[in-house]
């Protein structure tokens, strides 16, 4: 799917119609995600990011840089950039049932202040850095089944930072726990997870 296209969709992405999207290129990450958020931030929804191959005030930076109004979004309640360490993998656990719940409060928080719908992003390079594929393969399984129809979702994978362990089996289950799937740039990185052999 070329750019333009993506982008177009990004913008459109109706509720309930979780993405997983791959990339290889942080700009190309910065690109899709910024535009999807900034799209729901100004038809009045709210936005969140949960930042974890960047720091948070990298990806507020990156944000400036794009055009997102970081500083007066943040301080009205409209835009949260925030550690994984705050909300997948807290004092060095992850509880699912623990994340969930920030997910769904979020979205009745931004419902109540008159917000049309919560967009979201969540990079999952924790996940793997922890090593917590089976926590991630099963909080990806169980999360979009579960959250209110007003929750727009992008789960955003680095292909050049997949695992080689979980092998093809892996990004079938991460692919089939969402509704549509992006690549940008190159999936060397995903080849070489899908190639890789299965020892025992």
């Amino acid at each position: 799917m070329e750019t333009n296209k993506i982008l177009d969709f990004v913008k459109r992405m109706k509720t309930r119609e979780p993405v997983i999207f791959f990339y290889s290129k942080p700009e190309d990450k910065r690109l899709v995600l910024f535009t999807y958020l900034r799209a729901g931030l100004d038809a009045g929804e709210a936005a969140i990011y949960v930042a974890s191959q960047e720091s948070v005030d990298e990806v507020r930076e990156q944000m400036r840089r794009f055009g997102v109004s970081v500083d007066r979004l943040e301080r009205s309640g409209d835009l949260k950039v925030i550690d994984y360490r705050d909300w997948y993998i807290i004092d060095g656990r992850f509880d699912q049932a623990k994340t969930t719940k920030l997910w769904k409060d979020s979205l009745d928080t931004a419902m109540a202040r008159g917000c049309k719908g919560l967009r979201v992003v969540g990079e999952a390079w924790c996940f793997f850095n922890n090593n917590m594929i089976k926590e991630l393969v099963e909080y990806e399984k169980s999360l979009h089944g579960s959250l209110d129809v007003l929750l727009n979702a992008i789960c955003a994978y680095d292909s050049e930072a997949f695992p080689e362990q979980g092998g093809l089996d892996l990004i079938f289950d991460l692919v089939a726990a969402h509704s549509t799937v992006i690549f940008t740039g190159t999936r060397e990185g995903l080849v070489k997870t899908a190639t890789t052999d299965k020892v025992g």
